[in-house]
């Protein structure tokens, strides 16, 4: 059985991981107050009860934690919100050259709309493809399935998201260049 942990111990754990964590809860629930309650609920399980495996299973424990919650959050409450767009958060941040920002806001505008079309699950997969660049094996083991499932899922769901993009496009303005880069080939 592991060991309970320091206050100091816990509070340098909440540092190294809590943004990185914040923002993959974020992606997953859009939304950053229930993010930020999601990954305090998930520090509070580890202060409790830490994983058996010690502190090199800390990130990964705590990544399928706050999954989990993030999406058992989602499933209580099916309420659609919006993600912010500009954030102080340095994990959410990115940086955009100023001729560009015009057509990168509209364009990321319309893939947040996209994303949000998208049911939980298939958000989730490509968030912990996407924001924490995981490998297929990583999120096979971080969902307990087997990696030929993590590969359908993730084809099923950037599909899904393709099929949002179009459905968008038609509904509008001309097709846009969308920052695909921005989610690393999820």
């Amino acid at each position: 059985m592991a060991e309970a942990m320091s206050e100091a111990t816990l509070r340098e754990w909440m540092q190294r991981l809590g943004p990185r964590l914040i923002a993959l809860s974020t992606g997953i629930c859009r939304d950053r107050h229930r993010a930020e309650e999601i990954v305090q609920e998930a520090f509070i399980k580890l202060w409790r009860k830490p994983p058996d495996a010690g502190e090199i299973a800390f990130p990964s424990w705590m990544r399928r934690v706050v999954t989990n919650l993030s999406i058992n959050a989602l499933q209580r409450t099916k309420r659609p919100s919006a993600l912010p767009e500009f954030s102080s958060d340095p994990a959410l941040r990115h940086e955009v050259e100023p001729s560009d920002a015009l057509s990168s806001d509209e364009a990321l505008t319309r893939l947040d709309r996209a994303l949000a079309q998208l049911d939980d699950s298939k958000r989730a997969i490509l968030m912990l493809r996407a924001s924490e660049g995981l490998s297929y094996e990583q999120i096979a083991v971080h969902l307990d399935v087997p990696i030929g499932t993590v590969m359908s899922r993730l084809n099923r769901a950037r599909t899904a998201l393709k099929d949002a993009l179009d459905e968008l496009d038609q509904g509008g303005a001309a097709p846009t260049v969308y920052p695909f880069r921005k989610y690393r080939q999820a």
